[in-house]
C-alpha cells in the first residue's frame, strides 16, 4: 500500500513535470485533508486536471489498502465474521441494497468524517464487489475533488 501511495504519485510528478516536494505535500495532504487537499494542489499552481489525477491516485492506494487491512482481520476473526454474517442476513432481505447499494458510495465518499476512510470500510461490511465498490469510491472521490476546487476557484459563486 506504501508503495502504491508513493511509487505511482511520484511517477505521475515525472511524467508531469511535477517536483518531488510538491507530489510529497499533495500525498501528505491528501491523507490528512482529503478531497479538501485540492486546495493544496491548485496553491502550487498545478492545473487542476493534474491535482485530481494526483489526488485520486494516492485515494485509490488508500481505499485498497484500506479493503485489504479489512479482509486481513476478517480472516482472523470470528467476532468478524460473525458480524459480517449478521449484516449479509440482514442486507440480504432488501433486495435493491443487495442490486445498486455500492451506488450509495458515491455520496458517501463526500461526508467528512466518513470519506476516504469510512467508505472502503462500509463497502467491505456490505460485501460490495471490489471492483465495483473501487469504481463508484473513485467516481465519488472524483466528484468531491472537482467541486472543491471549483469552489476553490469561485466557480461555484458564480454559479449562485
Amino acid at each position: 500500500m506504501f508503495l502504491f501511495i508513493l511509487a505511482i504519485p511520484l511517477l505521475l510528478g515525472l511524467a508531469f513535470g511535477v517536483p518531488p516536494p510538491a507530489v510529497l505535500a499533495l500525498i501528505g495532504s491528501t491523507l490528512l485533508l482529503q478531497a479538501a487537499a485540492a486546495v493544496v494542489g491548485l496553491s502550487l499552481g498545478l492545473h487542476p486536471a493534474v491535482v485530481l489525477v494526483f489526488l485520486t491516485s494516492v485515494a485509490v492506494a488508500v481505499m485498497i489498502g484500506i479493503l485489504e487491512v479489512c479482509d486481513l482481520f476478517a480472516g482472523r476473526s470470528r467476532m468478524v465474521q460473525g458480524l459480517l454474517r449478521k449484516i449479509d442476513e440482514k442486507a440480504g432481505k432488501i433486495d435493491y441494497l443487495k442490486r445498486y447499494g455500492a451506488l450509495m458510495l458515491i455520496p458517501i465518499i463526500w461526508i467528512p468524517g466518513i470519506a476516504l476512510y469510512g467508505a472502503p470500510v462500509v463497502a467491505w461490511l456490505f460485501q460490495y464487489p471490489r471492483i465495483t465498490s473501487l469504481l463508484c469510491m473513485t467516481a465519488g472521490w472524483m466528484i468531491a475533488g472537482t467541486a472543491v476546487m471549483a469552489a476553490a476557484v469561485g466557480l461555484v459563486r458564480l454559479a449562485f
